[in-house]
């Protein structure tokens, strides 16, 4: 009994705790409330394109967004210095996303002018929450990430209220985003900045595209599957696929908060990346790819029997190898905050290209042989070996760290 009040007194393990929490809580309100909601509403043809567009602005939102935020976490010797630097960098990168997606939905879309404003916006909003949520990282105060978890969700369910009432599902986005950022530039000030751009600015901006690219080729790919299903098969076999995986999602309730509350340690320098703590990395993601997916073959056909009854059947087929790929993907993130950390950074763009000339041509075989079943397979394929693209240059790191060190 001492031992378990002494871990939850440890104050990494009570992050980890609230970081995990803060994304309970934001996960049930999208995706056991929101979401089932719209796919009664939507059916299944119209959910699926909700799917494909929540596609496009989660590749640009998460690229920018988490990039920044990453970069800020790692270099927090001259934060103060370089806040003007974030900020400016920051602004430009909402600034394309807004454009960038209301070119989408004029051109693509076909979307009138005021539809295509609220789909830049939640784009915008959505890549200043996931910038601005570095501030908490930095003072590893996880509970202001929880109420803005909180926050977030109450903009969520006010923003399906409109929905409900006839506005465009992108309502949902904006008000739920929107309250987050607010929250963030208010409780963290994430968008007050001392100086002006100041020195080393070239620097900044060179690691942050650097970093930038490697996340637009790495969420292209999460997002890849739905795209392909929709090129190769159609629609409505996107909201079934989506559907179908659901459970493998839920693996981002635990493993990518866990890695940020490990990247924050380590980036303080309260944790020490030998070899023995390199060990336990990998043996924790490998063993939680493991447990999640044992623990996922009875828990994921509860998920969509209770969640989505009409559509059960549909996806019961490939649940299993589905949510397998998502799972493996997921737990690359562990691996790859200790690439991020010790290997230099063109390893994250090398990895990333190759990983996606291998995804888009495994799935693609896989859809074209046994349809969604293939598909899912491929992708799978295609995870796993990104996952030993990682782990290799780790250890290579670690061995010539070592010999140099003896």
């Amino acid at each position: 009994m001492k031992k378990i009040k002494a871990l939850l007194l440890n104050k990494m393990v009570l992050d980890g705790i609230l970081s995990i929490g803060a994304k309970v809580i934001f996960f049930l309100t999208l995706k056991f409330l929101i979401e089932p909601w719209m796919n009664m509403r939507m059916g299944d043809a119209g959910f699926g394109r909700y799917v494909l567009i929540l596609g496009y602005i989660s590749i640009l939102a998460y690229s920018f967004g988490e990039a920044l935020n990453h970069i800020r976490v790692l270099n927090q010797a001259n934060d103060k210095a370089r806040s003007a630097q974030y900020r400016f960098i920051a602004g430009i990168e909402a600034v394309v996303t807004f454009l960038a997606l209301l070119a989408y939905a004029w051109a693509v879309e076909k979307e009138t002018i005021w539809n295509g404003v609220m789909l830049g916006l939640a784009g915008a909003f959505m890549m200043l929450r996931l910038y601005s949520e570095c501030m908490f990282r930095i003072e590893i105060n996880y509970k202001k990430i929880l109420l803005s978890s909180v926050f977030m969700s109450a903009g969520y369910l006010a923003g399906y209220f409109f929905f409900f009432y006839g506005a465009p599902w992108y309502i949902i986005l904006i008000l739920g985003e929107a309250a987050a950022v607010f929250y963030a530039g208010v409780a963290g000030k994430a968008f007050y900045a001392e100086k002006v751009l100041g020195e080393r600015f070239s620097w900044t901006l060179k690691n942050t595209l650097t970093l930038t690219s490697s996340y637009l080729v790495s969420y292209a790919l999460i997002y890849m599957d739905r795209f392909l299903v929709a090129f190769l098969l159609n629609d409505e076999l996107v909201s079934v696929y989506y559907i179908a995986t659901t459970y493998g999602k839920c693996v981002a309730l635990v493993i990518p908060p866990i890695t940020a509350v490990l990247l924050s340690n380590i980036s303080k320098g309260l944790i020490s990346l030998d070899r023995k703590m390199v060990n336990r990395v990998v043996a924790g993601s490998v063993g939680a790819i493991l447990l999640f997916f044992v623990a996922g073959l009875v828990v994921s056909r509860v998920m969509v029997y209770i969640l989505y009854p009409s559509s059960y059947q549909a996806c019961q087929p490939i649940m299993d190898i589905g949510n397998l790929a998502q799972i493996v993907y997921y737990s690359c993130s562990i691996v790859n905050m200790l690439a991020i950390r010790l290997c230099p950074m063109k390893l994250q763009v090398k990895v990333e290209v190759c990983y996606a000339v291998l995804f888009i041509a495994a799935a693609y075989l896989g859809a074209k042989s046994f349809g969604l079943i293939g598909l899912a397979a491929g992708a799978l394929v295609a995870n796993s070996i990104r996952f030993l693209m990682l782990v290799v240059p780790v250890y290579k790191q670690v061995y010539r760290r070592d010999i140099h060190v003896e």
